[in-house]
């Protein structure tokens, strides 16, 4: 069964992802800021579009960033360390050290992926419509 969902023009955001027999009518004049579009049947939220294709958000994620992040919130909060720091110190353990050695074993070092390269094909023109199919030399018109 063939799956569609509404779509924003400026945002590609993907909404209401249903069978086709589940449709139900919405403005989809010259003006109009929704349309319903044909997307693959393992679309999910976490898709949108753009250029007239159904593109899952982390083909256009910097995965440095995400890396980043992941290993910011692994090693925790900085007072948390410390007081592992001084709980090693008085106790003599090694617990800092193995939160330490964990967190760089268990997530990935943001420097060990490669840099992000935008795909232009993948970014939303201003004055295109989301589900208009790319053109390559596009002009935006003039106001």
């Amino acid at each position: 069964m063939s799956k569609v969902a509404i779509c924003n023009a400026e945002s590609g955001q993907l909404t209401d992802i249903c069978d086709e027999a589940d449709k139900f009518a919405i403005y989809e004049g010259p003006d109009a800021t929704l349309k319903w579009v044909d997307v693959p049947d393992d679309t999910t939220y976490e898709h949108f579009m753009c250029n007239g294709e159904v593109i899952h958000r982390t083909t256009t994620e910097d995965l440095r960033v995400n890396a980043t992040v992941d290993r910011i919130l692994a090693y925790g909060d900085f007072g948390e360390q410390m007081d592992m720091q001084y709980r090693d110190a008085v106790n003599g353990t090694t617990e800092w050290k193995d939160h330490v050695a964990n967190v760089k074993a268990t997530t990935t070092k943001p420097d060990s992926i490669p840099p992000f390269v935008e795909d232009p094909k993948k970014v939303q023109l201003v004055g295109r419509k989301a589900w208009e199919p790319w053109v390559d030399n596009w002009v935006p018109p003039v106001a």
